[in-house]
């Protein structure tokens, strides 16, 4: 098993000085446009389907005996 490389912590702390320039950068990104980007890159939660001009197979004329036979499909 390799061994954990064990860094400086004192580096990886967020001082002052980076919390505030990041938390500037985000409202900064927020108020100018950034959140109709995000909304923009987000995929779609509805699509909705286009509607046809026609019905998109053969039309017959309705038999009405042949509504009281079963199916060829029947089991």
């Amino acid at each position: 098993m390799p061994e954990v490389q064990v860094g400086d912590l004192r580096n990886m702390e967020m001082k002052r000085r980076a919390f505030n320039k990041l938390l500037a950068s985000a409202v900064l990104f927020l108020a100018g446009g950034g959140w109709a980007w995000l909304r923009w890159l987000a995929p779609n939660r509805v699509v909705e389907a286009l509607r046809t001009h026609r019905y998109p197979g053969p039309v017959r004329p309705l038999d009405e005996s042949s509504i009281l036979k079963p199916g060829t499909w029947n089991g």
